[in-house]
């Protein structure tokens, strides 16, 4: 995977080497996230883990599906990382 993307982005001054501390793939098709009290809008309060995980942290962005508030889907995917590669893209 980490050639295939050294193939696809090094033009843009891409170096897998230097730009890459860890790739995590997970996709399991019966996944369900149940998520805690407080995840979506937080609790007592604090800030909800949800507004968390959609702010960029330095050079790191996370994008899921179930980030969106809604079922597992191909859209919602796509509409998360679009989000995430936006945070990222601000930095780069």
């Amino acid at each position: 995977m980490v050639t295939h993307l050294q193939r696809l982005f090094a033009g843009s001054g891409f170096i897998a080497r230097r730009d890459i501390a860890g790739i995590v793939l997970n996709r399991r098709g019966l996944a369900l996230f149940s998520p805690p009290p407080g995840f979506y809008f937080g609790k007592a309060g604090k800030v909800s883990p949800l507004k968390v995980l959609c702010e960029r942290f330095g050079r790191i962005a996370f994008g899921h599906s179930e980030l969106s508030r809604t079922v597992q889907a191909w859209e919602a995917a796509a509409a998360e990382g679009t989000r995430a590669l936006t945070q990222i893209l601000e930095v780069i």
